[in-house]
């Protein structure tokens, strides 16, 4: 088998990882991504043309919410609301269309839905660099 080479997407590819996304099955696409301005994709090819596109995005990961021992639920809504609003503006100054909070307390969750967070029905994985 031949080594595949690999390379940043060009305009040229666009049409033809526009088709791929939509016909691949189960690849959870979302066409939003086509008008980040963040988007990139990458590109492995061999002798015979394109074999797959890898489109990324960068995004902004709310790490851990740390709040003071016996403060009052609804302080700590608030200011859970006040720093989401924080991380858009920041976000947005950024050119960054998607923010992530990843959490387990149901509470947090509620309250996250609440300020417009969905739950994602999929698994979440990463690599520490």
């Amino acid at each position: 088998m031949r080594q595949l080479k690999l390379e940043f997407a060009r305009g040229e590819h666009a049409a033809e990882l526009a088709e791929w996304l939509k016909r691949t099955k189960g690849n959870l696409f979302d066409q939003d991504i086509l008008s980040y301005p963040s988007l990139r994709a990458l590109r492995s090819y061999g002798p015979d043309g394109s074999v797959a596109y890898l489109p990324m995005q960068t995004v902004l990961m709310l790490e851990s919410l740390a709040v003071k021992e016996g403060i009052e639920p609804m302080q700590a809504a608030q200011a859970f609301r006040d720093l989401v609003k924080g991380a858009m503006l920041t976000a947005s100054g950024d050119r960054i269309k998607e923010i992530y909070f990843v959490c387990e307390d149901e509470n947090v969750l509620k309250v996250a839905e609440g300020h417009g967070f969905e739950r994602l029905p999929w698994a979440v994985t990463r690599i520490k660099l």
